[in-house]
C-alpha cells in the first residue's frame, strides 16, 4: 500500500507542476488585450453619457433632519444575568 500512496503523491505533484507551467506559458504568449475605449476620443464618449440629478443629502430636506423617518423602536432592556450560558460538557 505504501508504494501506491507514494506513486500517487508523485503523480499528483508532477501533474500539478506541469499544469502550472503550461498555464504560465499560455498566459505569457497571449496577445495584448484590446483597448477599453477603442480608437475613439474620450471627449466624444463623455458627451454621449446621460446626466443624472444630484442625490439629496441626508437630513437636508428639513431643519430637524429627520422628516419622513420613523424612529427605531428600542429593544427591551434585560439584565445580563438572565441570559443562560451554553455549556458543552467538554474539557
Amino acid at each position: 500500500m505504501k508504494p501506491l500512496k507514494l506513486a500517487l503523491r508523485i503523480w499528483i505533484a508532477l501533474v500539478a507542476a506541469i499544469g502550472f507551467l503550461a498555464g504560465w506559458v499560455t498566459l505569457a504568449h497571449a496577445g495584448k488585450p484590446a483597448p477599453l475605449m477603442g480608437s475613439q476620443s474620450t471627449t466624444s464618449n463623455l458627451a454621449a453619457l446621460p446626466t443624472l440629478a444630484p442625490i439629496p443629502q441626508f437630513g437636508s430636506s428639513s431643519s430637524s433632519g429627520l422628516s419622513g423617518l420613523q424612529p427605531i423602536p428600542s429593544a427591551p432592556q434585560s439584565p445580563a444575568f438572565s441570559i443562560p450560558q451554553i455549556r458543552t460538557g467538554g474539557s
